[in-house]
């Protein structure tokens, strides 16, 4: 992958991944408050907006690893800065393995022009997300958990159909973006 990267490609990951670290702030509160509104956890109404930047940039980039990277810069930039949602070690996890499972999945589905076929790597990146927080590092019981990765697969489907709709945009916007499709 490294030697197919063009410059435009590395800064376009470089900037999905300063887009999720920037937005952590602000989208983290408001979905807790949601959640705490309707009883579910923020974490996975925040998912959503979270699985947007890595499903993005794979979709400009076209190349294998490219959430993952997304993923790797976030989560390496979290914990040695230690701001807003750093879990200290396990933010590489935690950032890390969404993005790789958006990354195989996109490749396993290979989505082409169908919308919702774009919503089921980021559902189940967000529920991974979602399982390993809630699980390894908040330690919620069995039942609970279940519960609250319902909505996490369901609003991390919906930031693969954000992902995609913005990805329709940018090409209109800036055609230097347009690759052969998959």
């Amino acid at each position: 992958m490294f030697n197919k990267l063009s410059t435009l490609d590395a800064v376009f990951i470089t900037l999905m991944a300063a887009f999720g670290l920037a937005l952590k702030p602000v989208v983290g509160p408001i979905g807790k408050l949601i959640g705490t509104l309707l009883f579910i956890p923020g974490g996975s109404i925040s998912g959503a907006i979270y699985m947007i930047w890595p499903m993005l940039a794979l979709l400009v980039v076209r190349r294998f690893g490219a959430a993952t990277m997304v993923g790797l810069l976030e989560g390496v930039i979290v914990m040695m800065t230690g701001i807003y949602g750093s879990h200290g070690i396990l933010s590489i996890f935690t950032y890390l393995i969404p993005c790789v499972i958006i990354d195989g999945l996109f490749w396993l589905i290979k989505p082409r022009e169908n919308l919702f076929l774009h919503a089921i790597p980021t559902a189940f990146g967000n529920l991974s997300g979602s399982f390993i927080v809630a699980y390894y590092i908040m330690h919620v019981p069995f039942v609970p958990l279940l519960i609250g990765l319902i909505p996490a697969f369901i609003f991390g489907g919906l930031g693969g159909i954000l992902a995609y709709r913005l990805y329709i945009l940018l090409l209109k916007s800036f055609p230097q973006f347009s690759k052969s499709p998959y």
